[in-house]
């Protein structure tokens, strides 16, 4: 990666009053769901085992689970690619009041123009959160751009899901869930995805398939 040139901070947005209003919202659903449900991660030592190996990992979860799982990762203080749109820094101030921070790429190029800074963050021991179908999709289908990252970071990815009860579905691309309060939540951590730092360019779609299957797996055991 030595011969990347150096990318410019994309601009960060400034948001409308109605914005603000909607990530304040947000904020009040999810702190009023989580405290009024039963929340249960299953196995938090695989991330805490993965930092411990590896310095650092990749949170792989989907774009329509990021509501909910910003309060299940608050114990993280996990790093988060967000796009530099004006949904992206809506998203993001909702995460920054959860132990948040963010790295930001290109929303017409899919955060893939931040991958320096990205790299930058996990080789300083700082984990990230990333929505591999993001910021447009198509849903449920992983792009490259974290299979790469893991690649040239040497860090693991962390398959992760949630089930819950009962849920609103809003009406965008992704069918965003939104846990109803007073409700049973529970999420897991799938088995680590390690991509050899000496995969050659054509096995990365080998790699985004073999994470979304392991992300389906994830999501049929909660189920199950």
């Amino acid at each position: 990666m030595s011969t990347m040139s150096k990318q410019e901070t994309p601009e960060i947005p400034q948001l409308r009053r109605k914005e603000r209003f909607g990530i304040w919202l947000l904020t009040v659903l999810l702190r009023t769901t989580a405290l009024t449900s039963r929340v249960v991660v299953r196995n938090m030592e695989v991330a805490e085992a993965a930092r411990e190996q590896h310095g650092a990992f990749l949170v792989s979860t989907w774009h329509q689970d990021i509501f909910f799982s910003i309060w299940m990762f608050r114990s993280l203080h996990l790093t988060a690619l967000v796009s530099a749109s004006r949904d992206g820094e809506a998203i993001y101030q909702v995460m920054r009041r959860f132990n948040f921070k963010a790295t930001r790429g290109s929303s017409n190029r899919g955060g893939t123009e931040g991958l320096l800074d990205t790299l930058n963050v996990l080789n300083s021991g700082e984990s990230i959160a990333i929505a591999p179908d993001g910021p447009l999709g198509p849903p449920l289908e992983a792009k490259p751009g974290i299979v790469l990252l893991a690649k040239q970071a040497k860090v693991p990815i962390l398959p992760w899901s949630y089930t819950c009860k009962r849920e609103w579905r809003l009406k965008t691309w992704d069918r965003h869930r939104l846990p109803q309060p007073f409700n049973r939540i529970e999420g897991a951590f799938g088995e680590p995805l390690l991509v050899p730092p000496d995969s050659p360019p054509d096995e990365i779609p080998r790699y985004c398939r073999k994470l979304e299957d392991a992300m389906r797996r994830v999501s049929y055991e909660l189920r199950s």
